[in-house]
Order: C-alpha cells, then sequence, then structure tokens
C-alpha cells in the first residue's frame, strides 16, 4: 500500500516538473547536411519563446500546443503542433543566398549613383546558388516547395527584373536592376497584393 502511494505521488511530481523540449534543424539543400539551428523562435498567445539551452538550440515550452515557428535564419514562418516531451522540425535552407557586398571605401551620402559605380559600391548585392555564383534564369524555393524568388542573374547581380514571394505564394516584391545590376525601382505587396511601398 505505501508503495502504490508512492508511486502514484512520484510520479504526479514527475509529471509536472517535466519539461517540454523544441529544437529546429536545417537541411543544407545543397550539401544535404544537417545542422541545429540557432536563430529561431516559437510564439504562442502573444507570447515568445527563445532558446534557452544555448550549446544544443533548445528551447523549453510551459505547454504542448500549437505555436508559431518563426524561422529567421531562412526567412520562415510555420504553425506547428508540440504534442511530446520532447519535439523537433527539419526546415530547408534555401539555395540560393544574397549577399552584401562589404567595402572599405568612405563616400558621402550625397554621391551620385554614378560616383557610387565608379567606387565600387554599388551595385552591392550578389546572389550565390549553392556557393556558385548565380547566371542565367534561377529560382530559389522555400521548405513548403513555394517559389522563394526568381530572376535573371549574370555574375551574381539581377539584371532585369527579381521577382520575391511570401511563403503562400502570392507576390512580395518585384524590383527592376539595369544591365549593370544597379537597382532601379522597386515595388513592395502586402499579402494581400496590394502595393505598400514604391
Amino acid at each position: 500500500m505505501k508503495l502504490t502511494i508512492f508511486i502514484l505521488l512520484f510520479s504526479t511530481i514527475s509529471g509536472f516538473s517535466q519539461e517540454i523540449k523544441f529544437n529546429l534543424f536545417l537541411k543544407d539543400s545543397c550539401s544535404n547536411r544537417v545542422e541545429n539551428s540557432f536563430s529561431y523562435h516559437l510564439e504562442k498567445n502573444g507570447t515568445e519563446y527563445h532558446i534557452t539551452e544555448f550549446d544544443n538550440g533548445t528551447i523549453l515550452l510551459p505547454t504542448k500546443g500549437e505555436y508559431e515557428l518563426i524561422a529567421t535564419e531562412i526567412g520562415e514562418t510555420h504553425k506547428i503542433v508540440i504534442d511530446k516531451l520532447i519535439n523537433s522540425d527539419t526546415l530547408i535552407k534555401p539555395r540560393i543566398d544574397e549577399y552584401i557586398k562589404m567595402t572599405n571605401v568612405s563616400f558621402t551620402k550625397k554621391a551620385s549613383k554614378e560616383e557610387l559605380k565608379k567606387l565600387g559600391i554599388i551595385p552591392n548585392y550578389r546572389f550565390m546558388n549553392c556557393e556558385k555564383v548565380c547566371d542565367g534564369i534561377e529560382t530559389g524555393y522555400f521548405s513548403n516547395g513555394k517559389i522563394r524568388l526568381k530572376a535573371v542573374f549574370k555574375n551574381g547581380l539581377v539584371i532585369g527584373e527579381l521577382k520575391r514571394y511570401y511563403q503562400s505564394g502570392k507576390i512580395k516584391e518585384i524590383s527592376n536592376y539595369d544591365k549593370d545590376g544597379v537597382l532601379t525601382k522597386r515595388t513592395l505587396f502586402d499579402e494581400n497584393g496590394e502595393v505598400k511601398n514604391e
């Protein structure tokens, strides 16, 4: 009888003290390597939950249920269900990465576009696909398989039109670049398809 009470008491106490854990992994679509993500958080009912175990990127949660996963490293958001004590998800890193070309050249804010071109400051955005410079028509995808971006590239620069999309598949941005890869016009759209900035 005492043993039964002890077992019931122990299981009740341990049931309340069990932590719910979540880890996000990212699969590199170029190398197929899978590694921990350290740049994400979960949200539920207006509360954000961030990594608490930094050595392995684990988030500790108070309850099970539906959460929103914000994977900032790859710019994606997903609804997920936490239904076990140990949970994880794996998302796919995009093949196409965008880099800002760094420079140590000084210039004034009043410098013209032509002066900035001569200094090599613009164009400053370069695109790589699996560590190879983007060339020709390239398309990048979200983890859900929908198009992330599409453009024509020359030596890593966008030439002509660049289209970016939301995870839903709706258009997010249409940008135009000249023959030298310099941005000439950008139009941004909200998720309803309305122009929000031009």
